[in-house]
């Protein structure tokens, strides 16, 4: 399964305890909206951006859909006013008919349109779907691959397109050994699509198994993205990359085998991807300070990739632990949001939103811009969400945007907030 194009490098941890730099600062946190049922609830997945100022996201659960208690989910839209107010629109609220319901992961394609997954849809096990906006302004929805028991299920929370337009996702379930799977989906000039599946996870040392965060695509091509389970030491998870051989084959090279030590285990949140191709993100459990996760660096260097563990959480500690996602600012500094921790409520923690800064040979630094309450700003501490949603960072204002997938209000039914660092 090895690329011979590069070396890969699997350093196993050592077990010491560094230091934790944590500086607090109080930035200003704005509840965007609370969402009440009608118009969504639990929002789980990171927000997107047209360039033009607003926000895109989806939420799980709510709209009153006659199908479903909890409610069938929708397609929102955010747009700034004059006076800093948002607005939410409701790009399209799914019914739990021929269209599906639970909406997840979001992304626009080059065409303009939007694409997501559901984890629902009339075969029963989610699919991927398209919105279209119209001349009159409305959204129509289609179901542009469904998925089956044969195939797999459970979709990644980041879809991602390449250059040329094909979309690329993963699914939890499914494949040759039932380990996962990484799928594209390529478009034709009638408006069908084809789908592939370009590579099977089979597990054990030698490969990675179930493949949750989504994944992220280079500008060559090549797909990245990270197994939670699987890899050389102790099932902890793997880095992965897939590359194209041109003639529709792909291959697989584990880029990294997580030790379940210093370096973290279990990745769960989606990658990031900087200008330089190096990638971010984090790991759920150990690390070298009580076992909150990590967030690391994977860098190709003479030709060979390097991971380095940029940040070790403290489990039960106020800075927070088990980490999303990642977000990064060009200066670099790194953003995210972790699922537990911080001193907002009670134990253990309704997480935070942090910043890390490098550090001349040191440790790099983690400050505090907030702590969530229980209550009126949101909270991501239930323990049936998997990954907490990575924030968005707006490089032109510097502020950061994200969503809570409970808290914000009576019902709890979650919130987008702003960060202005």
């Amino acid at each position: 399964m090895k690329n011979s194009r590069i070396l890969v490098m699997t350093i196993p941890a050592v077990a010491i305890v560094v230091a934790i730099t944590v500086t607090m600062v109080h930035a200003k946190e704005n509840v965007l909206l609370r969402f009440n049922f009608t118009n969504g609830s639990e929002p789980q997945n990171a927000l997107i951006t047209d360039g033009q100022g607003n926000l895109y996201g989806t939420a799980l659960g709510g709209n009153n859909c006659p199908n479903s208690t909890y409610g069938c989910g929708i397609v929102y839209e955010l747009s700034p006013g004059s006076g800093g107010e948002v607005t939410e629109k409701i790009l399209y609220a799914f019914t739990g008919n021929a269209d599906g319901s639970a909406p997840s992961g979001l992304a626009f394609g080059k065409d303009g349109n939007l694409y997501g997954t559901i984890f629902s849809s009339p075969d029963g096990v989610g699919g991927v779907f398209q919105l279209k906006r119209g001349r009159n302004g409305k959204w129509t929805e289609t179901i542009i691959y469904s998925f089956n028991s044969r195939i797999g299920y459970y979709p990644g929370n980041q879809l991602a397109f390449d250059a040329s337009g094909n979309l690329y996702d993963c699914l939890l379930y499914g494949g040759s050994a039932d380990d996962g799977l990484v799928f594209e989906l390529s478009p034709h000039a009638n408006g069908t699509w084809t789908v592939s599946t370009i590579y099977s996870f089979v597990g054990g040392p030698n490969d990675g198994s179930r493949p949750f965060g989504g994944v992220v695509v280079d500008s060559k091509g090549n797909v990245y993205g990270t197994t939670e389970n699987g890899g050389r030491f102790n099932n902890d998870g793997t880095v992965y990359e897939l590359s194209p051989s041109g003639n529709g084959t792909w291959t697989e090279t584990i880029l990294y085998n997580f030790t379940g030590r210093n370096d973290g285990g279990y990745p769960l949140s989606p990658l990031t991807m900087d200008g330089s191709g190096n990638l971010y993100g984090t790991t759920t459990f150990g690390g070298a300070n009580g076992g909150g996760g990590t967030a690391f660096e994977l860098s190709l260097t003479n030709n060979a990739w390097i991971e380095t563990t940029l940040y070790s959480f403290n489990s039960g500690a106020a800075d927070g632990f088990q980490a999303s996602g990642l977000a990064l600012d060009g200066k670099g500094n790194i953003y995210g949001t972790t699922l537990s921790g911080g001193n907002g409520c009670n134990l253990p923690g309704c997480g935070i939103v942090f910043r890390l800064t490098p550090q001349s040979g040191q440790p790099w630094k983690e400050t505090i811009l907030h702590e969530f309450q229980s209550a009126g700003d949101g909270s991501e501490a239930d323990r049936q969400i998997l990954s907490a949603p990575a924030p968005f960072l707006d490089k032109t204002s510097g502020k950061l945007y994200g969503v809570t997938p409970y808290g914000g209000g009576m019902f709890g039914y979650g919130t987008v907030f702003e960060i202005e660092p």
